[in-house]
């Protein structure tokens, strides 16, 4: 299976607040909020690490099954790609 690696935009700033994130998009002024999970997800995306490995080390830190996990990593993926967020970096 392919390695997937994403990176983050330039056009953004982040935030952390608490165990939570602020994301805001300097394209064009809008902010996003990220709970603890997603805020651990942008962290280990920033560090350079593969869709696979974020996933392990998630499933590593909290208490969730790896098929919801799954799902929702690529939901959060997806979604901070339709917002410009975040690129593919391969």
């Amino acid at each position: 299976m392919p390695r997937t690696f994403y990176k983050l935009s330039n056009d953004i700033l982040l935030q952390e607040v608490a165990n939570e994130m602020v994301i805001l998009n300097l394209a064009d002024g809008q902010y996003y909020g990220l709970n603890e999970i997603g805020a651990r997800i942008i962290q280990l995306m920033s560090r350079g690490e593969d869709i696979t490995s974020i996933t392990q080390n998630l499933l590593e830190e909290f208490d969730v099954e790896q098929t919801v996990l799954e799902r929702d990593v690529q939901d959060l993926i997806d979604e901070l790609q339709q917002h410009a967020l975040i690129e593919s970096a391969s």
